[in-house]
């Protein structure tokens, strides 16, 4: 009689159906399963930002753009300004026709000269007569505050002035008298020579005018200008209460806006 004994399979060893596989997997050193396939290496999941730089950087490219934005607005705005102007001073070149006044040195009074050798001083008192003359015909000229007049005697100065404030009209000379007067120090050798000159009746005299003028039409002022005259003239003396002659005059007009 044959007898049939029960044993039990043995543990898995092989292959198992993929329905029944592990729960979980053993990994070696080289990311391979422990039962020997390859699996591609690990790596980290992708960086992610987070939102609060996400936003923060949405803002900062806003606001780049806004500065560009009024930037760009600023440069039309200063163009057209800038071609505005430009167009206006060539129409009133075109309609108007300016013109640069003139001026001349008629007289020169000298009611006070005093040269004190102890200190190598000179203390004087003059009068000018200016004659200005306004070519234009529709412009006027405003005479502002703010004018200087400088009398120099190779290169020190001797006294100051001002220019009178009042408005001339198109086509119109005026006469202008001004007053300079002054007391400064002008050193030992320079005070030799202005007694040189003096005596042989031939002083050189400096005169630097800076004047602030307004160009108006009827009551409409147009532009401001500022004009600067130099004007080098040689008189044959500087003695008090005696008639001036002028030998010689040098204008120099300059015109900025």
């Amino acid at each position: 009689m044959t007898h049939t004994l029960d044993i039990p399979p043995p543990p898995f060893v092989g292959h198992r159906d993929p329905l029944d596989g592990p729960k979980y997997v053993m990994l070696s050193e080289n990311n391979s399963v422990a039962g020997g396939a390859q699996h591609p290496p690990l790596r980290p999941p992708p960086y992610r930002r987070s939102l609060h730089a996400y936003l923060s950087q949405r803002r900062s490219t806003k606001t780049g753009g806004c500065c560009r934005c009024c930037l760009c607005c600023f440069c039309c705005f200063l163009l057209v300004f800038v071609l505005l102007v430009v167009a206006l001073l060539l129409y009133l070149s075109f309609t108007f026709d300016p013109q640069v006044p003139s001026y001349k040195v008629e007289h020169l009074d000298v009611e006070a000269f005093d040269m004190q050798p102890r200190d190598s001083s000179v203390s004087m008192e003059f009068a000018i007569t200016v004659r200005a003359v306004n070519p234009n015909k529709k412009i006027g000229i405003r005479y502002q505050e703010g004018s200087s007049v400088l009398l120099g005697y190779k290169g020190a100065r001797l006294g100051s002035g001002r220019l009178p404030v009042f408005y001339q009209r198109p086509r119109n000379t005026t006469k202008m008298v001004v007053a300079i007067k002054g007391r400064s120090k002008v050193g030992a050798a320079r005070q030799s020579a202005l007694f040189g000159n003096e005596r042989a009746g031939d002083v050189p005299l400096h005169v630097s005018v800076k004047a602030p003028l307004g160009l108006a039409v009827g009551h409409t002022e147009l532009v401001k200008v500022k004009v600067h005259i130099d004007c080098t003239l040689v008189v044959d003396s500087l003695a008090p209460g005696k008639k001036v002659a002028i030998k010689s005059t040098d204008y120099n007009v300059d015109v900025k806006l």
